[in-house]
């Protein structure tokens, strides 16, 4: 019997049955993978468990090898580019190796021909345009193409969380966008969003990335904006605080922006509830965007949310 085992900062250890996923791709089982697709049906969760299975290190082969379906088609897209992702390092751009782009662009491109026939065989395919989203940015195709995917997506699944957290980093300054467009859309995806989705985490999310944009004082006077504050607070009331909130794979990382935002902003009270509904399921984002070690962050700062520490 295979044990699942899970990482530190690892968001799928909160849902065991993602980590039965990810042994059953190690274990190179087939049929179990299959299964465990057929048994979802939400987009954004299809999207996080494909991501899960683009996580396994050395699938490559395995995937390659799987009679062309498209869920097996997917899924090797998706170990492409996360194996690019993984070439590249999470460093910014000037501390990126020309060979580290060159290996990282290899491997996108063995993607997006695969994610094209997906699209163009059924344009409703929202995961393969997700997944085309990252292949966007990480083969520089601009603003103006990737929000023409995201467009394309939206024509099918109009509040896909996954979507519209890839759009909102090609957004961002650090990929060629500007403040202002970023948080015109964290807006939009909020006021069109139904009570109780994740949608609206995607503004509270805008103010995150401007926040880590930031240095010192600075940052700190961010937030304490009261209409960055007044957004957040909005944003987090229509999602992760909405009676009809269930938020599938993605409540761990949901409840963490809240609870980084609100204990930066000193609103103990407030994070303390996002700190709570954690509990110990942790994921890396947004916590290894911050400064300093993510685990040591996340515990001082929870302790603080909880009392533990002054």
């Amino acid at each position: 019997m295979i044990k699942p085992s899970a990482r530190p900062f690892d968001q799928a250890a909160a849902f065991p049955e993602l980590l039965g996923l990810r042994e059953a791709v190690r274990a190179a089982d087939w049929t179990a993978i299959e299964l465990f697709f057929a048994g979802l049906s939400d987009v954004d969760m299809t999207a996080f468990a494909v991501n899960v299975v683009g996580g396994v290190e050395g699938a490559e082969d395995f995937l390659a090898a799987l009679p062309p379906t498209p869920l097996a088609r997917r899924l090797h897209a998706s170990r492409r580019i996360a194996k690019a992702w993984e070439i590249r390092s999470g460093y910014r751009a000037a501390h990126v190796s020309r060979d580290q782009f060159a290996g990282m662009h290899e491997q996108l491109r063995v993607a997006e021909p695969i994610l094209i026939k997906l699209t163009a065989e059924d344009p409703s395919d929202a995961v393969a345009w997700c997944l085309r989203l990252n292949t966007a940015l990480g083969l520089q195709m601009g603003q103006s193409e990737s929000r023409r995917r995201y467009d394309r997506l939206a024509r099918s699944a109009p509040h896909c969380f996954t979507a519209q957290g890839r759009l909102l980093q090609q957004l961002c300054p650090k990929w060629g966008g500007n403040w202002e467009v970023l948080h015109a859309f964290g807006r939009e995806c909020m006021d069109a969003a139904p009570p109780g989705s994740l949608s609206p985490i995607v503004l509270a999310e805008a103010h995150l990335e401007h926040y880590f944009e930031l240095e010192g004082p600075e940052a700190g006077r961010y937030l304490r904006q009261v209409s960055v504050q007044r957004e957040i607070i909005e944003s987090a009331e229509k999602s992760v605080l909405h009676p009809d909130f269930a938020g599938g794979y993605h409540w761990p990382t949901a409840h963490g922006v809240y609870a980084l935002l609100f204990g930066r902003m000193g609103d103990q009270e407030r994070a303390k509830v996002h700190f709570t509904a954690l509990g110990e399921a942790l994921s890396e984002y947004p916590w290894q965007s911050a400064s300093g070690t993510p685990e040591a962050l996340f515990r001082r700062m929870r302790d603080k949310a909880l009392g533990g520490a002054k």
